[in-house]
């Protein structure tokens, strides 16, 4: 039998394999001092938090409840079980756990980070944010607190506060980890467009002609009289966007298709009716169109979204082309145009509206979605800090007015989230008036 000092030699070494990531080595070490009495409690805490690592919480977590039974008063060990339960998705038991972790030890920023995102889970969003700021006044420069704070305040409906606290997160990760775009709007969301408009200028200067640090530098000046996004910018954001554009409208909630697939439900087209969807994208308002009309053109600017919309193959024709410029030439007719989540590139719209007007048959109606402007002092329409624009409810009324257009629809609707919250949005439905 080995002496207390052998054993207690091949309990550094086994640990000094661990911290190597000698994995297979320690494991098979902890294992063997399972059934000493004085090392029991110790070595399954760390086979579990071993096992743990290993991405074996199964294996792990009754290693874990056995070691805190054994001897609770370790705070670690009480944050490790925590997370083996959260790892196998038992938020309740891992929320449990982790309470008893920052009771123990109220120090550990990580500990109250993991306990908010349990409780979060749970739907207990008042006590996750509670538990976000106890965090946050550990370290307020850390991300996770404040995009855990953004998730709780969100759940709780305090849109504006979340959009700030996600805000904050951006500006605490780590110089060059995200886009100089990203940052730049959580300046502008804090308020700080100082600051944003310096960081485009020295985006500009690094690299001059840049299509979107140049259109950003405008929309960070807040330049509300710019008549819309130049082709260049428009072009060079979705073409870089082309191929993880629906992961990325799918998590932000998206809900073009749905409003149109609705309105069409309530008000379905003749047979043999033709449609235009302008602004295309990669092709989820065409999908959603398929079936409802005997032919479905698309157009768009971006050469990599038409591949896209090419794939899904549900449009008899697309063009490539900025949307003003295609209804200039085209002299078919339309019972459905759509324009869903694309004025919002366009700041004035009498011309566009005129066009689309002009290329509506008789009983035809046009589809399209703005963002909602309530704060614009009058405005017409306002470059965001978003690089998109925003319309007033007036305005729209007005420019459908000038291009012979009435609205039989013109209501309220969250078109995506950014940041989590919701953008205020307008869906129409307009037809030619009279």
């Amino acid at each position: 039998m080995k002496s207390e000092q052998d054993r207690a030699q091949a309990w550094r070494q086994a640990q000094q394999q661990h911290a190597r990531g000698e994995w297979d080595a320690a494991e098979s070490a902890y294992r063997g001092f399972l059934n000493l009495p004085e090392r029991a409690a110790e070595a399954r805490h760390w086979l579990g938090f071993l096992l743990l690592q290993r991405d074996r919480p199964a294996e792990a977590l009754p290693l874990l409840i056995e070691a805190v039974e054994r001897d609770g008063s370790h705070p670690e060990w009480h944050f490790n079980l925590g997370l083996a339960h959260a790892r196998l998705e038992q938020a309740a038991a891992a929320a449990a756990a982790l309470t008893v972790a920052v009771e123990r030890s109220p120090r550990q920023y990580y500990y109250w980070t993991n306990l908010a995102a349990q409780l979060t889970a749970l739907r207990r969003y008042a006590d996750a944010e509670r538990a976000c700021r106890q965090a946050l006044a550990l370290d307020e420069d850390c991300p996770d607190g404040h995009y855990l704070l953004s998730a709780a305040l969100r759940a709780q409906g305090r849109h504006a506060e979340a959009r700030r606290s996600n805000a904050r997160g951006v500006l605490a990760e780590a110089e060059g980890r995200l886009p100089p775009i990203v940052r730049a709007q959580a300046y502008c969301d804090l308020g700080r467009r100082d600051e944003a408009q310096a960081l485009a200028r020295a985006w500009l200067a690094q690299e001059p002609g840049h299509p979107v640090a140049e259109h950003l530098s405008r929309a960070f000046a807040d330049a509300g009289a710019a008549e819309g996004c130049s082709v260049a910018y428009v072009e060079y954001v979705f073409d870089a966007e082309a191929e993880r554009f629906d992961r990325n409208l799918g998590r932000l909630r998206y809900a073009g298709p749905a409003l149109v697939a609705d309105y069409l439900a309530a008000h379905p087209l003749a047979d043999g009716a033709a449609a235009l969807d302008l602004g295309c994208g990669t092709g989820l308002i065409g999908a959603a169109l398929r079936g409802r009309v005997a032919r479905l053109t698309g157009v768009d600017l971006s050469a990599g979204m038409l591949r896209q919309a090419r794939a899904r193959q549900c449009y008899d024709a697309l063009h490539r082309a900025e949307l003003r410029a295609h209804l200039r030439a085209d002299r078919a007719c339309y019972a459905l145009i759509c324009c869903m989540d694309t004025l919002i590139y366009l700041g004035e719209l009498d011309e566009a509206l005129a066009l689309m007007a002009a290329r509506l048959s008789a009983d035809g109606v046009l589809l399209f979605s703005t963002e909602r402007l309530d704060d614009g002092g009058g405005q017409a329409y306002r470059l965001d800090a978003s690089g998109r624009y925003r319309h007033s409810p007036a305005y729209l009324a007005e420019a459908l007015a000038g291009a012979g257009l009435q609205a039989e629809t013109m209501r309220d609707a969250a078109i995506r989230e950014e940041a989590g919250s919701p953008v205020p949005g307008q869906f129409v439905a307009a037809r030619r008036a009279g």
